[in-house]
């Protein structure tokens, strides 16, 4: 009895949620991401077309751009280009949210950040929900980096932090058995990553997003975080390097 009653209601429920009209939605979470202001306005120009094309002329949905700087969120009521915004040089947070209900696309959501990338699209039409929320993830996709955002540097830098200090100690303790200048070159480079690790920036070297203004042209400016992580590779394989070459202590 009480199996039917709990049908019955389900299906009450489905039929009532058909008749009001299906609501589509795709959610794609997007990996670490660095393009250019007028890379980004290529985008949402993109998506402001599809939009239209999607919901007819008539369509008059309310659009928002949200930036992140320097801590504030500033929200601009309508579509506003990035390349048109006056921020600094870089930015980690950036949003786009598109809102009409009743139409083949009623909601866009572009959340871009350091611990969140994400793109969210809804509507009444499966078929155009999905076209646009794969062409969005594809188009962003062209400028996912190989590493980034909060999670990633919480765990290396746990792990490298560990690391170090663990190399640092022993080292440390092999320099003082052996006390050969070679081996000195074990507890140097595990204090130097150690110092890598705890000093440099890289919640701005490896943010989850970062979008800018221009490009610098200074060729050290711009590849600082590959400069920073080709020194913590030196250091990493400096430890084992400096080990064997030193003589051991017969």
């Amino acid at each position: 009895m009480r199996f039917t009653v709990l049908l019955s209601v389900c299906v009450s429920l489905a039929t009532t949620s058909l008749s009001d009209g299906g609501e589509f939605s795709q959610v794609r979470d997007l990996p670490a991401l660095k393009l250019g202001a007028t890379d980004l306005d290529a985008i949402l120009l993109k998506t402001h077309a599809l939009i239209a094309a999607s919901n007819g002329p008539e369509d008059s949905g309310r659009e928002t751009v949200k930036v992140s700087i320097d801590g504030q969120d500033i929200e601009i009521p309508h579509l506003s280009l990035a390349s048109s915004v006056a921020f600094p040089n870089e930015v980690f947070g950036f949003s786009y949210v598109y809102n009409q209900a009743g139409k083949p696309i009623s909601s866009v959501t572009i959340d871009l950040g350091d611990s969140l990338r994400r793109v969210s699209v809804s509507g009444e039409s499966a078929d155009k929900v999905d076209a646009l929320s794969k062409l969005l993830e594809k188009d962003f996709r062209r400028y996912a980096t190989a590493a980034g955002g909060m999670k990633f540097r919480r765990i290396a830098g746990i792990c490298l932090s560990m690391l170090f200090l663990t190399s640092l100690m022993i080292g440390a303790a092999y320099y003082w058995i052996n006390r050969n200048r070679t081996a000195l070159g074990i507890p140097i480079c595990s204090a130097g990553g150690f110092l890598l690790v705890l000093l440099v920036p890289w919640n701005r070297f490896l943010n989850g997003f970062v979008l800018y203004q221009r490009y610098s042209p200074f060729f050290l400016i711009r590849h600082a975080p590959q400069i920073f992580l080709l020194c913590l590779v030196a250091a990493l394989l400096g430890i084992p390097l400096f080990y064997f070459l030193s003589p051991k202590q017969r």
